[in-house]
């Protein structure tokens, strides 16, 4: 009658893997495949820093976020992805390694507070099914959360006194494995990281980064007056991470000599020279 083609677990459905078993890292291999296919582009490995910030966002941010609202990914599986794109980032690859000059914790910071914007794994994928809760704490008119809640919640008034049974599925239990860092979220069972109430992944995300201290020459860095690649050089010397002569040898990386490679003067080539002491410059 309906024309629906009847299927059997495991299968796909809008491209996502259904199992009625707890996934395993091999279920997730084709967004790991997919992900590395996208910034693995000819193209794409000749981008500066600046670009390839974006195609971090743009590409691999889209496909893991996508299945990061529905599931809670394996943590292995959460650290790949971004062991993937930081080597992107700083072009080291399995044949050529290369120094990683930011940390990863640090460029996932919102840029007001000295990051890139880009979202970390874990915390976004928390952030992202923290929105199924707080469906469930709502009590919203769609189909699976009255479902839920006449099959696991009927004996309790909300989903944050609930105690998933011994006997639940997998999928049940890992989405209450977050809800006690999620309390402090909620004021008398109301979503407060927002003034509406409504549920922000984003507001839930920087929330779970913590306390963090403000850049305070943030929007000088990240002027749309500035070329996106001489803000990405302004922002790594704030960071003092400029791949200055000084610096790689510190870092045990050798170098043909340490004099400056601008005013080729007899004087050893650091950031303090390059931008307050440098002859080229003017």
């Amino acid at each position: 009658m309906t024309e629906f083609t009847l299927g059997q677990l495991p299968m796909r459905y809008l491209g996502l893997p259904l199992s009625s078993k707890k996934w395993k890292r091999v279920d997730c291999q084709l967004l790991i495949g997919k992900i590395t296919s996208r910034i693995n582009i000819g193209y794409s490995k000749l981008l500066s820093y600046a670009g390839r910030i974006q195609v971090v966002t743009a590409v691999s941010f889209s496909i893991h976020s996508f299945w990061g609202s529905v599931f809670i990914l394996p943590q292995s599986i959460l650290k790949e992805v971004d062991r993937i794109c930081r080597n992107y980032i700083w072009g080291s690859n399995e044949e050529k390694r290369k120094v990683s000059l930011v940390a990863w914790e640090k460029i996932c910071c919102p840029k007001k507070f000295g990051g890139l914007n880009v979202k970390g794994c874990s915390n976004w994928n928390v952030a992202s099914v923290g929105k199924l809760l707080w469906q469930l704490s709502e009590k919203q008119d769609t189909l699976w959360v009255k479902w839920v809640h006449g099959i696991y919640i009927r004996n309790e008034d909300s989903i944050w006194e609930h105690i998933p049974p011994l006997d639940c599925s997998w999928y049940w239990k890992k989405l209450n494995a977050p809800k006690n860092n999620m309390r402090n979220w909620y004021l008398q069972g109301r979503y407060n990281l927002t003034h509406s109430g409504q549920y922000s992944i984003s507001a839930s995300y920087n929330a779970m980064l913590g306390e963090l201290n403000r850049l305070r020459i943030a929007d000088l860095i990240w002027t749309s007056v500035a070329q996106p690649r001489h803000r990405m050089i302004m922002w790594l010397a704030v960071q003092g991470r400029l791949l200055t002569k000084e610096r790689m040898l510190r870092l045990n990386i050798p170098v043909d000599n340490e004099i400056c490679c601008l005013c080729h003067s007899q004087v050893m080539e650091t950031q303090l020279h390059l931008f307050a002491h440098c002859t080229w410059l003017g």
